[in-house]
């Protein structure tokens, strides 16, 4: 694998979480603000999310240490919880519970746990 390559798939995994974050704020913030937040809180809410992913992330794709499991499991957890928080507040952030919006709704936590997935298994490295 060239270089070139190697940075061509970073960078398409890099437009993907991007978009991912960019698609799903608004779906969380409208969440935060149905569960009672303040319109303040509602729009910092998202952030603790995907800032929450984006330390999970960089936990992930570190090289693998050995003797550090109980970090490992942390790291992994929290990726997961992450994508389970904004999976269930985007989708219950969609226009109604038909299958098209949920799907909308709920694609950019899917598309991130997918381009993570690729980067931490060292297929795009």
């Amino acid at each position: 694998m060239t270089d070139l390559d190697i940075w061509v798939r970073r960078g398409c995994a890099t437009v993907v979480a991007a978009v991912a974050a960019y698609a799903s704020y608004e779906h969380q913030r409208e969440f935060a603000l149905h569960g009672g937040a303040d319109p303040t809180g509602a729009s910092l809410w998202p952030l603790s999310v995907d800032g929450l992913l984006v330390l999970a992330t960089v936990g992930l794709l570190m090289p693998n240490r050995q003797g550090n499991l109980r970090a490992r499991c942390a790291v992994h957890l929290a990726f997961f919880l992450g994508i389970a928080i904004s999976m269930a507040a985007n989708v219950a952030a969609a226009p109604t519970l038909a299958w098209q919006p949920a799907l909308v709704a709920g694609w950019p936590p899917v598309a991130l746990l997918l381009a993570v997935a690729l980067l931490a298994r060292g297929n795009l490295t």
